[in-house]
């Protein structure tokens, strides 16, 4: 079907007009990102300062990161010596991190976010936040995991060790407190549910969250998910733009069928997946670059993740996406096609 219509439009109408090469997710409070950032998940220690100083000489003005993956001090000394030798000013990079579930609110003690806020902005070196996210929406009675092992056990498992508890709306209004305290300049969550958006907004009806960062890519498309924050002023942020690389279940996409968790088209991962390269080869890119472009049509602003390769090879790597991603669009055929 899909190879139908691709013959219809012809190889000429694939590609339809210049995109702009700088995209505006203005939420209800004029929030402005790049369209792409650096993911920081799985940089490992000794990795990750290479990584951010290739991605800020690249074109990246994003770095997402997070106090649980454990590398917010390496990125602090990547981004100051980026500064210091002149690759980018500070306040042309938005500087994100997450609020781990250790932190939250709990029990009644309102000083755990502060706590966790506060080792976040010493480690990364900066006084001030641009985007400060709630990582999940609960948390965790303990706040040094390696005390028990770890999140996860060796099998993939969650640690039965942890005591937790779902808490995320006292969280958040210890949040807004750091932004009244000039300590993050944008609040935003991730992994929230439409749910837990709605009791967000019904608590907090002038502080509802600026951001959503969730997985987004043509297998998880989340159509509900995205319609209410559109209509709500929250822009999305996506994670594995190109398909969940693993997952602790094992599996990393849907099997090919008609049953649950399975869909006609699937049986492969995104970048193997016969519709994406069938319409990368009409126009003449990568699979990557076709899921990217899905990715910003639909108005996401996307976290790439990249292991470390090398430092000229990951600069190659980080800039195709830059580039590319202004040369060309789908044509809504094309993108309906990617409903996969």
């Amino acid at each position: 079907m899909f190879r139908r219509q691709l013959l219809r439009l012809g190889a000429a109408s694939l590609s339809l007009g210049v995109a702009s090469a700088s995209v505006s997710l203005a939420s209800c409070q004029e929030l402005k990102l790049p369209p792409v950032g650096l993911g920081l998940w799985k940089s490992s220690p000794g990795e990750v300062h290479a990584a951010v100083r290739s991605a800020l000489r690249a074109g990246y003005t994003l770095l997402d990161g997070a106090a649980a993956y454990g590398n917010e001090k390496e990125v602090g000394a990547a981004l100051a010596a980026a500064i210091a030798d002149g690759d980018v000013r500070r306040e042309d990079v938005w500087v994100v991190s997450k609020l781990f579930n250790t932190h939250h609110v709990w029990q009644g003690d309102h000083t755990r976010p502060h706590a966790g806020l506060a080792k976040t902005l010493a480690e990364l070196g900066v006084e001030k936040l641009d985007l400060y996210l709630m990582h999940w929406p609960f948390a965790f009675r303990q706040t040094d995991l390696k005390a028990i092992g770890g999140l996860r056990l060796a099998d993939g498992t969650p640690n039965p060790q942890l005591e937790m508890e779902m808490e995320y709306l006292d969280t958040w209004g210890e949040m807004i407190k750091m932004k009244e305290a000039g300590l993050v300049a944008h609040l935003g969550v991730c992994n929230f549910t439409v749910e837990q958006l709605r009791k967000l907004a019904e608590r907090y009806p002038d502080a509802t969250p600026e951001v959503n960062q969730v997985e987004l890519h043509p297998y998880l498309a989340q159509p509900e998910l995205a319609a209410y924050c559109r209509q709500h002023g929250i822009a999305l942020m996506a994670y594995s733009p190109l398909g969940s690389a693993d997952s602790y279940s094992g599996r990393s996409f849907p099997a090919k069928g008609s049953g649950t968790h399975e869909t006609p088209r699937g049986g492969a991962t995104l970048l193997q997946n016969e519709v994406v390269g069938e319409i990368a080869r009409r126009l003449g890119r990568t699979p990557a670059q076709v899921l990217l472009r899905w990715s910003l049509q639909s108005g996401f602003v996307k976290k790439l993740l990249f292991a470390f390769l090398g430092e000229m090879v990951l600069f190659r790597r980080l800039r195709e996406p830059i580039v590319s991603h202004a040369e060309y669009s789908l044509h809504q055929v094309v993108l309906g096609c990617l409903n996969i």
